[in-house]
């Protein structure tokens, strides 16, 4: 049985140390993590036959040791019932020496230790084993088997060895009664069962070595190389090579129909990604086409809406230039008043050309730093006059939430955007109202950087919803010609988005829009540097 054991440990260190020279302690400290799958199921299939062989060799072994005993003590009884009758014929007749020559001829067995023949007191009367001779003079248990006349099997230790015995009762005379000891080494037993042991382990290893053999080669050619297929196949496909196939195995197994599903798989999501690009196609065709249509539209309503505007002032210049060629004896008076009005006209084309001039024209910014109240101050300065003449109250209201705001920007063109946007609110109050001008109360956050809010708010008509997401549209207006270019938004977002800000256009629930210019606000640091 330890045999069995050793080869067990044996076998598993010997697989458990792999191609690499790994050791089983390696393994079993961590490693055992990145074993392939085929070390892990040759290890755990080794570990559960070696278990069972090694049950089953324990129990063959203690079967063969329970069969082994058996035998022996068969033999030993027969031997005893044998020599109780030779033995009882031999005291009939008288012949007491033929029970001596047949106790000696016993002892020339080498399956027999020894024959003792005891008298009806239990004394030793003769020996077949003459080194153990004088040792007993008489047994108890001969003695016990003289009184009772029942035989005893015993299990003892005689000359340093281990031997079974029988004592058996045999009828010296019809009034007298003796016994005899016949004993057998049990070294045959363990010589057997050694023997046994050996047998069975050298089974077990060759059953080991037949199935590792056979669990590699199936594994190998029916489970490992199947996945290493489909695993490169994932890979493939996963790097985007979709034309990529496995190689299914035969026989219509379970890894088989895996196989073919991949292949079905990989089918499927070519075709998927091909109408994928069909469709993104589709999609970028569209979208250009939309585009190239948003552009001619935008050209389009650019070209109405400069034709629009210089129309007018063209057409009352024309007119006041065929006057003067008409009327060339005109007093001067009337003459000065007709020039007057074609530089008048002359200076509205020049403004359109201006403004669409900073539409287009990158700006070269002067900055510095600047606080939201002078803005709006200086703001407020040069539109009180049109203010009052539209009967616009302007109220202000500073910074009272104890923020030391201050932006970075060009002055004057942070005026002029603020400016237009008055200018818009105070056209949507023709019949007076209420202008508020203040520094936004919350403030916002992108990409980790503060903005301050400045806002533009009035009572008058407000913004129809359809027009809020073309109010900053060049030429886009809904004033009365001659009120108006519609380029004033759009060069206020202009100069904001110069300044890395944005514009918010909304109308109020009490009535009226309101505008906010969102600027990039300097953080505390960059101040005090």
């Amino acid at each position: 049985m330890r045999m069995a054991g050793n080869l067990l440990r044996n076998s598993l260190n010997a697989i458990r140390k792999g191609r690499d020279g790994v050791s089983a302690d390696a393994l079993l400290a961590g490693k055992v993590r990145r074993m392939s799958l085929s070390a892990r199921l040759i290890l755990l299939l080794t570990i559960a036959v070696g278990v069972v062989m090694a049950l089953g060799g324990y129990f063959i072994l203690r079967q063969r040791e329970e069969i082994l005993a058996r035998a022996l003590r068969n033999e030993l009884q027969a031997h005893a019932v044998t020599l109780q009758l030779t033995l009882e014929d031999s005291y009939r007749a008288g012949r007491i020496g033929d029970a001596q020559r047949l106790i000696d001829h016993l002892s020339e067995n080498p399956r027999v230790f020894s024959v003792i023949l005891f008298d009806e007191n239990g004394r030793v009367a003769m020996f077949s084993n003459p080194l153990e001779a004088g040792k007993i003079v008489e047994s108890p248990d001969a003695q016990r088997v003289i009184a009772t006349g029942a035989p005893v099997e015993i299990v003892r230790r005689r000359g340093g060895s281990e031997v079974y015995s029988f004592i058996m009762p045999i009828r010296i005379s019809a009034a007298r009664r003796g016994a005899f000891e016949i004993s057998q080494p049990a070294e045959f037993i363990k010589a057997d069962y050694a023997r046994a042991r050996r047998d069975i382990a050298l089974i077990t290893l060759a059953l080991f070595a037949a199935i590792i053999a056979v669990v590699l080669l199936v594994m190998r050619y029916n489970l490992l190389r199947p996945i290493k297929e489909l695993l490169g196949g994932a890979k493939a496909v996963g790097q985007g090579d979709l034309a990529y196939r496995v190689v299914t195995p035969s026989g219509g197994n379970e890894i088989a129909q895996l196989a073919s599903e991949f292949n079905r798989m990989a089918e499927s999501l070519a075709e998927q990604r091909l109408a994928a690009e069909r469709q993104a196609e589709g999609r970028l065709a569209l979208e250009r086409e939309l585009r190239q249509s948003e552009r001619l539209a935008s050209v389009g309503r650019l070209a109405a809406g400069v034709a629009h505007e210089m129309g007018a002032p063209l057409n009352v210049i024309k007119g006041r230039v065929e006057m003067l060629r008409e009327n060339a004896g005109a007093p001067a008076e009337k003459r000065a008043r007709n020039l007057d009005i074609i530089g008048a006209q002359a200076d509205a084309i020049t403004d359109i050309v201006r403004q669409l001039l900073t539409l287009a024209r990158p700006f070269n910014l002067r900055r510095e730093a600047i606080e939201p109240s002078r803005l709006i101050s200086t703001v407020v300065e040069l539109i009180e006059t049109d203010a009052a003449k539209s009967g616009v109250k302007v109220e202000v209201i500073g910074n009272n939430h104890h923020r030391p705001d201050v932006v970075e920007g060009d002055l004057a063109l942070l005026r002029q955007s603020l400016m237009n946007i008055c200018i818009n609110a105070l056209h949507a109050m023709a019949q007076g109202g209420r202008l508020l001008i203040e520094v936004a109360p919350e403030e916002r956050r992108v990409n980790g950087g503060p903005f301050v809010g400045l806002r533009v708010s009035d009572n008058g008509s407000g913004i129809p919803p359809e027009n809020l997401a073309h109010i900053f549209d060049p030429f886009f207006t809904t004033k009365e010609v001659g009120k108006g270019t519609g380029l004033g938004l759009s060069v206020a977002r202009r100069i904001i988005e110069e300044h890395d800000g944005w514009i918010e256009a909304a109308n109020r629930e009490e009535g009226g829009a309101a505008f906010t210019i969102w600027l990039p606000a300097i953080p505390d640091d960059g101040r005090r540097r």
